[in-house]
This record gives C-alpha cells, sequence and structure tokens, in this order.
C-alpha cells in the first residue's frame, strides 16, 4: 500500500504544482506589463480554464495525504501532516484572498485604472505566494515519499 499511497501522493501534488506554477513563471511577468484591456481579456481567458481544475486537483492531492498518512511511517506522516497545512492554507487563501479579486479584476466594473492596477499588483503577490508554499509542500512530499520507502 505505502508504494500506490506515494505513488498518487506525488502525482496528484505534482498535477497541482503543475497548474499554479506556469501562471507564475510564464503569465504573470507578461500580466505585469500587459495594459489593462489585454490583461483583462488574457487573465479571464486563463481563469476560464484553471478555477475549476486548480480546486479539484487541490482536493484530490488533500485526499491523497490523507491515505498516504493512514500508511506511513512517523516521520513521512509529520512531513505530509505540514504539506496537507500548506496546501489547505493555499485553498482557504485562495478561496478568501485571491478569487475576490480575481472576480472584480475581470468583471473591471467601476474599477478606476489605479484601482484595477492595485488589485492585479495584489493578486500578483497572492499568486507568488501560493506558489512558492505549493511548491514547498510538494518537496515535503517527497520527503516524505522517499521517508516512507525508507522504512
Amino acid at each position: 500500500m505505502n508504494k500506490w499511497s506515494s505513488i498518487m501522493l506525488l502525482v496528484s501534488a505534482a498535477l497541482f504544482v503543475a497548474g499554479v506554477v506556469p501562471i507564475a513563471w510564464e503569465r504573470a511577468p507578461a500580466w505585469r506589463v500587459a495594459g489593462q484591456a489585454q490583461f483583462r481579456v488574457d487573465f479571464a481567458h486563463t481563469l476560464r480554464r484553471m478555477d475549476r481544475l486548480q480546486p479539484a486537483l487541490l482536493l484530490v492531492c488533500l485526499v491523497s495525504i490523507l491515505g498516504f498518512t493512514a500508511t506511513a511511517s512517523d516521520t513521512a506522516r509529520t512531513l505530509a501532516a505540514v504539506a496537507a497545512a500548506c496546501f489547505l492554507a493555499i485553498l482557504v487563501g485562495s478561496g478568501v484572498g485571491l478569487v475576490p479579486i480575481q472576480r472584480r479584476l475581470v468583471a473591471g466594473e467601476g474599477l478606476s485604472p489605479a484601482a484595477a492596477e492595485q488589485l492585479k499588483r495584489r493578486w500578483l503577490r497572492g499568486h507568488l505566494l501560493r506558489t512558492v508554499v505549493a511548491v514547498a509542500a510538494f518537496v515535503l512530499l517527497a520527503v516524505a515519499a522517499v521517508a516512507c520507502a525508507g522504512a
């Protein structure tokens, strides 16, 4: 069971991280310099593709962590629990902090250019933080999987 739960753990986490990192790596720099109109169009297009996918992948990842911890050693279980807390923080932080900003940015109604620019900067910083936490959590899961395999 450890082998399969480790594989599910790593695959599900990798899929989530693979959805988050390209936005920070490729899209965010382009969005920083884009004009407001182009940003809104591109941002809305990206969100339509990612808004349902990322939370679903994140929930699958959290479920796989639960499955992994059922058979993991103490060290691996602890590392996985810390990673789960990171992923849960991403889920809550995204829902509470980033999604409302996304909706305002896409709607664009009643936003001055300065307010829209400020929201764009806040969203980009929030997404960068989400990306760093996701990568760190993935590293913790990789170490947990290795620790479990060695036990």
